[in-house]
């Protein structure tokens, strides 16, 4: 069940004419980390992806501490990394080489406010409290998403945001097909039943939505 949910977030990032093929197989191996970085951190990645405005849109603080889950290699991490120069950046990802490969290259890199750990499919093993979740192209892949966020609003600090980046439906380029997408009203329902308040939609990116969150009344 880890390697095939892995393997639909991999291949979110592949072009969409490719999914027909690489969803109807089960032997691809995932400890390549130095393999699909070549995906991940594809230079034509940033021309739809947008990281500049996505991380504009957050708002962030010197001195936050922001969680990504579902970190892979580091493309939004290694950028968080460079706004928050006072504060920390935690990557998690179920794939233990992802771990290590995004931890190398924080340490090669000099990047002294940037680690990542190993989180479960029920708990991102958050270990402190945080400012920001993130999370890109992901959502989608998490089971029981209820009460998976449910569990994690005990880890933001009063005042913190969920901030959910995932792809519309419809025929792109890039991303996984329409039947593994949410729309965004699917998302603000279901992070509604678990507690969490839209405060802002954006719709600037060319394939994706962006929504952020704050936590409701418990």
């Amino acid at each position: 069940m880890k390697k095939i949910l892995l393997f639909l977030l991999l291949t979110t990032l592949l072009p969409a004419q490719e999914h027909d093929f690489k969803h109807q197989s089960n032997k691809h191996s995932f400890s390549d980390a130095e393999r699909w970085a070549k995906i991940f951190e594809n230079p034509e990645r940033d021309e739809w992806q947008q990281p500049d405005l996505v991380i504009q849109s957050m708002n962030i603080e010197p001195n936050d501490i922001i969680v990504d889950i579902g970190s892979a290699t580091g493309y939004f991490p290694v950028r968080f990394a460079k706004v928050v120069h006072q504060g920390n950046v935690i990557g998690v990802d179920v794939e233990k080489d992802m771990v290590d490969y995004l931890n190398h290259r924080a340490q090669e890199e000099g990047i002294h406010n940037l680690k990542s750990i190993l989180g479960e499919f029920h708990d991102p093993n958050i270990p402190l409290p945080v400012d920001i979740v993130f999370i890109c192209n992901t959502y989608h892949h998490i089971e029981d998403r209820v009460e998976y966020f449910k569990n994690i609003k005990r880890k933001f600090k009063q005042d913190g945001k969920l901030v959910i980046v995932d792809f519309i439906k419809g025929d792109l380029p890039v991303g996984p097909p329409d039947e593994h997408k949410l729309s965004p009203e699917d998302v603000i329902m279901e992070l509604g039943k678990a507690g969490y308040l839209l405060t802002d939609h954006q719709k600037d990116l060319p394939y994706q939505y962006m929504l952020s969150f704050i936590l409701g009344d418990t």
